[in-house]
């Protein structure tokens, strides 16, 4: 495969080939072997798939003959025999392969939500899209992989603000697992007999459906209706989820969860629309401070933990000033990097006036872009100039458009535009002289 190639993907991906055809065709056999070479070319990780050849025969039945030629009707007297046909592309050898392929990418992962020491604080979850496991390479150059744990435990709550946008490795929608088990009860009064109490997990949450149909009210006294097998499903059940996820989103707080051994994540709140939410997942990076203004994770506490009298302080640290004030840009979101745009076009229309504070806002931004590798911000910038000289107003300064066609064209220059040592100086005219 030539450089031209689209392939390998430029993000992190996975190529699967589905082929559909004629185990038997030779065409079809030399196709397959040409996908699988580019894959292995490519480096994807991903797998052909093909259907499997199912090798369809057909029972027909022949009653056997007696000497004299005559048929005898007798069932022992009937021999099936077997005509075998060419495999090929069946219904169930599509379903098949494409249950390999479900069971290959798309496999839920389950996993155990726990917040306390309570037993009703727990309960099973869906995690979606499935993690994938984290590769790292040491110092050493030796790779080490890992796997979240299958058990998620919340260690203690705090603000999304405090939080702001860390870096993540992925981000998960958490859903409560439901499953429907088939349990033969009475009535309401055998929900206390041991045959409801067979899908209560332990001797405590059976105490507590005791007590709980002990205190009901309008309990049936007709103990000798017919049993009858009904559908218990775990949704009509208490869920942390649900209690979890209302909690969340109307304190706008995230849950500090543990995702393994020295590896934390965040579940919040997540509304994409107006009237729906849904609870996420983001997986931080492996390691205890990987928010640099939240500190080590392994030491926040609550306020009460503080000394009498010690200032609480919060966090993040947000800056007093603008990033266009600064000597440091903030181009994070796109609203920092229009800022500082803007900031840059107000000081050239007030030419010749601001001439200094032109240049010193043009060779910072500059600066900053040459530093990230951000060389198409100063074509961007030299269109912005020329395309800001015909619109200056009728009673702007001839220095104006100078100043603004001079900083266009510095700006195009490949040797000087690139270099970080270099800055642009105005252009000399009557009036800076």
């Amino acid at each position: 495969i030539s450089t031209k190639q689209p392939l390998p993907f430029a993000s992190p991906s996975k190529l699967n080939i589905i082929c559909l055809g004629n185990t038997l065709d030779s065409q079809f056999l030399e196709a397959t072997k040409v996908y699988q070479k580019m894959l292995d070319i490519s480096g994807q990780k991903g797998q052909l798939f093909i259907p499997k050849a199912i090798e369809n025969v057909e029972f027909v039945k022949i009653k056997k003959e007696d000497k004299y030629g005559a048929s005898n009707s007798k069932e022992d007297d009937v021999v099936k025999v077997e005509i075998p046909f060419a495999p090929g592309l069946t219904r169930q050898s599509v379903r098949e392969m494409m249950e390999r392929v479900c069971e290959m990418n798309y496999r839920q992962f389950d996993a155990i939500l726990n917040c306390g020491s309570y037993f009703k604080l727990e309960c099973p979850v869906l995690i979606w899209p499935p993690p994938l496991p984290y590769t790292s390479t040491d110092a050493m150059g030796i790779e080490n992989t890992r796997h979240i744990s299958r058990k998620i435990e919340v260690c203690g709550f705090i603000s999304i603000s405090d939080i702001g946008s860390p870096m993540s490795v992925s981000r998960h929608l958490l859903m409560p697992k439901t499953e429907e088990k088939p349990v033969a009860v009475k009535n309401e009064k055998l929900m206390r007999s041991k045959q409801a109490g067979e899908y209560l997990s332990t001797d405590y949450e059976r105490l507590e459906m005791e007590i709980k149909n002990f205190y009901a009210k309008g309990e049936t006294n007709s103990d000798d209706e017919a049993s009858s097998h009904v559908a218990v499903s775990d949704s009509t059940r208490e869920s942390i989820c649900v209690l979890l996820h209302g909690a969340l989103k109307i304190e706008n707080m995230a849950a500090l969860v543990l995702l393994g051994d020295n590896w934390y994540g965040f579940i919040y709140s997540y509304a994409d629309s107006k009237k729906k939410s849904n609870m996420m997942l983001t997986i931080l990076p492996p390691g205890a401070d990987v928010i640099p203004w939240l500190g080590d994770l392994r030491l926040l506490g609550t306020v009460e933990d503080l000394m009498t009298g010690e200032a609480v302080t919060g966090f993040p640290v947000k800056p007093d000033k603008r990033s266009y004030s600064q000597n440091c840009v903030v181009w994070i979101k796109q609203t920092g990097l229009q800022s500082d745009i803007q900031k840059v076009l107000r000081h050239a229309k007030k030419l010749p006036e601001k001439t200094q504070h032109f240049y010193k806002e043009l060779n910072r931004i500059r600066r900053a872009a040459l530093s990230l590798g951000f060389v198409e911000l100063l074509e961007g910038l030299s269109c912005i100039f020329e395309r800001e000289i015909p619109t200056l107003p009728p009673n702007a300064s001839p220095d104006c458009a100078l100043q603004l066609k001079h900083a266009a064209m510095e700006m195009k220059k490949f040797n000087m535009s690139r270099d970080m040592k270099h800055s642009i100086v105005p252009f000399p005219t009557k009036y800076n002289q």
